[in-house]
């Protein structure tokens, strides 16, 4: 489970939004951060030159929630829409952040942009794209229609997404069989050491090179081309080419193209005296060896030639060279070795790794099952508490989804665990109703439920309940009239207005009245016998609307808007008013208090809390109002403790018992 919040929105908005740019996944896998281990990020035809000019990959808003845990250095690669292929491979040099360029893609910055969830990016290995006939196989669990799928990559998928690229050429080009004309300027020799850094020494003296060269046919140049005497075009190679790990100077170069002419003209002529004229063209291609079992490369290939020229033409000066050229190629071919084997070591020791924190975790988790099936030997749980407690369900712990049952009592700082429920559940919404708790929807990180668990408190143990009518999560959930409201939430491709209502009596759950905006990641509470919601996603945009359902009218009615924006937020009800503290407002987390006095029918601004976060729970208690867990603006799961009362203000508590705890629910009882 990542614990950065989840903002589905529906695909008809994302086809309209991306009309022109490509059309993104509408959903995610809401993979853990520790599990998130690449990113494929989309483009067109018309945006992809924009993308690596700028180095600067984006998606829409929606794709935020794990955007924002790419980290420095993770594998990203680009699928470009409008041929179906995949670039790579690329890296993040820098963390997924919202708005590094709000005008990119914007058709020259007359709009902001419409891929907000951005990140830079460096080229890490230059390759050859990939078809998706050939990566569909690889990511095939992403697939969630079938030419739709996940951008978010597992640390399995990015490695065999990985393998599938092969390194593009380092140099594709066919050059003329023909001398370029003698230099006269400074001779620049350029190597590399066996640090792997370059060095170069110049020269100005005249060498057997120079005079050689001038012995050489004169050369006119043309609009950049050369002519020879035989009138055949030559076009300059670049002044220093690299092959393999040796960088070879551009009058090597030259004399390496003169001896392969002089080899081929051997071939063709049959008297040299003759005057026959030399074999019309001749070209030569240089590339990386593709063949990785083939033990010649070309750095090796270009010293024997340059060997071999040295040799015939007696330039002692040279064969120097290129001796100490062929040393330091060899050291870099032996340091290149022992780094693969480092590598494959390495990877050796991070399945190994992986295998053992797994093994801990399965571990844990019996000897929670254990411990738990003994807690209702201890005695019912109103031996085990001091005072009144606030029941926490469920929730996120920084690596994992809980499915455990606490009870905290804030005066005495202390957890006393109760019978777990019999799935993980976070991003639910939970509600007390006559001795009985109702947690419901939400999901495991990988799929969302419409499950509903009941906990009988006096006998300490969990039943089934009948299912709500679809599987959702992040939504809101509150009671009225002996009744349970299950409010607005996503699935992950859409957002609902909808509302289902749980009749214990009927044993079943009906449609009631529909909101009138959409809402994920909402919070509601009940206040003098009416419902009341608060802000939200509503697949667009982050809401400050606010509306209430008064059953003795039975619709809702719009309320005045709240000064921000908020989602992932919590709702507490204190005295008369209605306290909305915290969440996310589509750039960061806040920490402002809005307190809605229903008399006045308006909101005011209250006393802001210490810490900026969402997803933590709010809950009132003695006349203290909690604020607990949450996520903060670095995806950091929080185990802080926040007090609220009207004379004191904020505080923050010494409470530590809870730890470290977001997406749960908390009830007080």
């Amino acid at each position: 489970m990542n614990p950065a919040p989840r903002h589905p929105s529906t695909a008809q908005t994302q086809n309209q939004t991306n009309e022109r740019y490509g059309t993104y996944p509408v959903a995610a896998r809401n993979l853990r951060e520790d599990e998130l281990g690449g990113v494929i990020f989309g483009c067109k035809h018309n945006t992809i030159g924009e993308c690596l000019s700028k180095q600067l990959f984006g998606l829409p808003s929606s794709h935020f929630s794990y955007v924002k845990n790419v980290k420095p250095g993770m594998p990203l690669f680009l699928f470009n829409y409008s041929d179906r292929k995949m670039h790579g491979i690329y890296e993040a040099a820098s963390a997924g952040k919202l708005n590094i360029d709000q005008f990119a893609w914007s058709d020259g910055g007359r709009i902001k942009t419409q891929f907000p969830a951005q990140v830079l990016i460096s080229m890490k290995t230059a390759c050859l794209p990939v078809p998706e006939s050939q990566f569909q196989s690889v990511i095939s669990g992403n697939y969630y229609k079938p030419r739709h799928f996940f951008f978010e990559l597992d640390h399995e998928q990015t490695r065999a997404l990985i393998f599938l690229f092969k390194p593009a050429p380092v140099h594709d080009v066919s050059n003329k069989c023909h001398p370029s004309k003698s230099i006269q300027s400074p001779i620049v020799e350029a190597y590399v050491n066996p640090d792997g850094e370059y060095a170069s020494e110049s020269r100005t003296s005249t060498s057997h090179l120079d005079k050689e060269a001038s012995n050489w046919d004169d050369v006119t140049t043309k609009e950049g081309t050369e002519f020879v005497n035989n009138d055949h075009p030559h076009i300059n190679p670049p002044h220093v080419e690299q092959y393999g790990e040796v960088a070879v100077t551009q009058k090597q170069q030259d004399m390496f193209v003169l001896r392969q002419h002089e080899a081929e003209s051997s071939k063709d002529t049959v008297d040299s005296a003759s005057n026959k004229s030399m074999p019309q063209e001749a070209q030569f291609d240089a590339t990386l060896p593709t063949d990785p079992s083939n033990s010649t490369s070309v750095g090796d290939v270009c010293i024997k030639d340059l060997t071999s020229l040295g040799q015939s033409r007696g330039n002692a000066e040279l064969l120097h060279i290129v001796k100490e050229l062929s040393k330091r190629n060899q050291a870099m071919e032996k340091k290149l070795s022992e780094s693969d084997k480092e590598i494959l070591f390495l990877r050796e020791s991070m399945k190994d790794t992986g295998r053992r924190i797994q093994e801990l975790e399965y571990q844990y988790e019996k000897l929670q099952s254990n411990y738990n099936s003994l807690v209702p030997l201890l005695g019912s749980r109103h031996d085990n508490m001091e005072g009144p407690s606030i029941i926490l369900m469920g929730g996120y712990r920084g690596s994992t989804c809980l499915s455990s049952l606490d009870s905290f009592c804030p005066t005495t700082d202390r957890v006393v665990p109760l019978c777990s429920m019999s799935s993980a559940r976070a991003y639910a919404a939970a509600v007390a109703l006559k001795d009985h708790l109702y947690i419901f929807g939400g999901g495991n990180g990988s799929s969302w439920y419409h499950t509903v668990e009941c906990y009988r408190m006096g006998s300490n143990k969990w039943i089934a309940c009948p299912r709500l009518k679809h599987a959702k999560g992040s939504l809101a959930g509150t009671t009225l009239n002996d009744k349970i409201f299950a409010i607005g939430g996503g699935d992950g491709s859409a957002v609902f207005s909808e509302v289902e209502m749980f009749d214990p009596a009927l044993g079943r759950w009906i449609d009631n009245v529909s909101m009138r905006q959409k809402r994920f990641a909402a919070a509601a509470a009940v206040l003098s016998g009416t419902l009341y919601v608060t802000g939200g996603y509503d697949g667009n945009t982050y809401l400050q609307s606010a509306e209430r359902y008064d059953p003795r009218e039975g619709f809702w009615t719009l309320l005045p808007s709240m000064s921000a924006r908020r989602g992932s937020h919590s709702v507490a009800v204190m005295g008369e008013s209605l306290f909305a503290v915290g969440g996310y407002d589509g750039n960061s987390n806040i920490s402002t208090v809005e307190i809605f006095d229903p008399r006045a029918n308006s909101w005011r601004i209250g006393r802001s809390c210490s810490i900026a976060r969402g997803y933590g729970c709010a809950v009132t208690m003695d006349g203290n109002l909690y604020f607990i867990g949450g996520v903060n603006d670095a995806g950091e799961t929080l185990g802080t403790v926040e007090v609220y009362n009207e004379r004191q203000g904020w505080s923050i508590s010494g409470c530590k018992s809870v730890g470290k705890r977001a997406f749960a629910c908390a009830i007080t009882v």
